[in-house]
């Protein structure tokens, strides 16, 4: 699992500044799973969707104040999950439509040429690979275009816990003056 750890000066080190996370990540549906005076952890729903809320990218969360500084340590459990779906759905798809592409039009263009499997100028393998190819053909720039996008989803999804934390290190309250 891939960790993100951030931290941020605070003007004061007090609760109010876990409280303001709290009520993000809550409202964001974020479980909290532990608390005390200085700390706080909680496990989120996942991501699902580039559309999402980016934080929604970490799948678990401690905060913790120490001295004059918020930390937050973020596990990216929704960025792990999102990565792997958007790296290996391209070419499996690919892969998919040729076998079905393949193995359907070799047996239906076999009958129509009545060469048995194929065609008569690629029979068995040669049409197979042709048929695999050819379906991999369209999915071809996503196998380029999914690295770029998994690691888009990972900095934005850093960039929203460092938001997060440096928007509650700002809280203004009285018992932070």
């Amino acid at each position: 699992m891939t960790r993100f750890n951030t931290s941020t000066e605070t003007n004061c080190s007090s609760v109010d500044v876990l409280t303001s996370a709290i009520v993000t990540l809550t409202n964001n549906g974020f479980a909290i799973t532990h608390r005390d005076a200085r700390s706080v952890s909680l496990t989120g729903p996942g991501l699902n969707s580039t559309r999402q809320n980016p934080i929604l990218g970490a799948s678990k969360i401690t905060l913790q104040i120490r001295d004059n500084s918020i930390v937050a340590d973020a596990e990216l459990g929704g960025v792990d999950a999102m990565q792997r779906f958007v790296i290996r759905f391209p070419f499996l798809l690919g892969l998919s439509l040729g076998l079905l592409f393949g193995i359907g039009g070799g047996l239906m263009f076999g009958r129509q040429f009545g060469v048995g499997f194929g065609v008569p100028w690629a029979q068995g393998w040669r049409w197979m690979l042709l048929a695999i190819g050819g379906s991999m053909l369209p999915v071809a720039p996503w196998l380029i275009l999914s690295p770029l996008i998994a690691r888009m989803i990972r900095i934005r999804t850093q960039n929203a816990v460092e938001t997060l934390i440096r928007n509650a290190a700002f809280t203004e309250k009285p018992a932070c003056q």
